[in-house]
């Protein structure tokens, strides 16, 4: 069960246009992403596929809407089908409160949410906020996140040499709020899991899209890659 819920967290890298990834583990492809980023708002879709279908099936649509000049959360939808949980839930950020139905969460700060953070590392990322714990929304609960510059490197796609960041992602809890949700998805839930070491590579020039991300999780090494546009 590990191996599939471990997958669930980095199907995402982008372009203004939107891109496809697979994901895989030990070479098996086990779910295939969408990442579609507009000017205010991000969209994630995924759909398991193979043996990770029959075992642990998923077809899960996320939506994320942010200020464009400084990527904190406006909002945050999702629709879940995942086995036998059905969900469509949304959270809206008004005033200085994160309100979810008839419930809020003071929040003084301004917030990212998991997405928009990854939308800043393409966007927007400057020396400064190298290593810089940043606070984000995860339902309800509070974490920090910050982006950890570990160098340069050079990936292979499909002939063609592309220059990247690297970066670890590491990720903490802030507070002890908890969800709002007493039941979430498996992306959701293992996104943030302790112990779990995450990196990405952002292309340096052009739309910097996320080129590769890996996670390891449990033990298990996750893997996804760019495909063609």
């Amino acid at each position: 069960m590990f191996m599939y819920k471990g997958l669930l967290f980095i199907f995402t890298t982008v372009s203004l246009f939107g891109q496809n990834f697979n994901i895989t583990i030990y070479g098996l492809s086990v779910a295939k992403a969408t990442w579609k980023v507009n000017s205010d708002k991000v969209d994630l879709e995924y759909k398991t596929e193979g043996l990770a279908n029959l075992i642990w099936p998923a077809e899960n649509i996320y939506s994320t809407k942010f200020d464009l000049n400084n990527y904190n959360l406006y909002n945050f939808n999702k629709k879940i089908n995942q086995g036998n949980l059905k969900q469509a839930v949304s959270f809206d950020m008004k005033s200085d409160s994160l309100v979810y139905k008839n419930k809020h969460r003071v929040r003084i700060k301004p917030t990212y949410n998991l997405f928009s953070l990854l939308v800043l590392i393409q966007k927007k990322f400057t020396p400064e906020l190298d290593a810089k714990w940043l606070s984000f929304e995860h339902e309800g609960a509070l974490f920090n996140g910050r982006f950890i510059s570990a160098g340069l490197d050079t990936i292979d796609f499909n002939g063609e040499n592309i220059i990247c960041d690297h970066f670890r992602f590491d990720i903490e809890k802030s507070n002890k709020e908890d969800s709002f949700l007493d039941q979430t998805d498996r992306l959701m839930n293992y996104s943030v899991k302790e112990n779990t070491v995450r990196q990405i590579w952002v292309e340096r020039n052009g739309n910097r899209r996320i080129i590769k991300a890996n996670i390891l999780v449990n033990g298990f090494p996750f893997k996804v890659d760019i495909q063609n546009d």
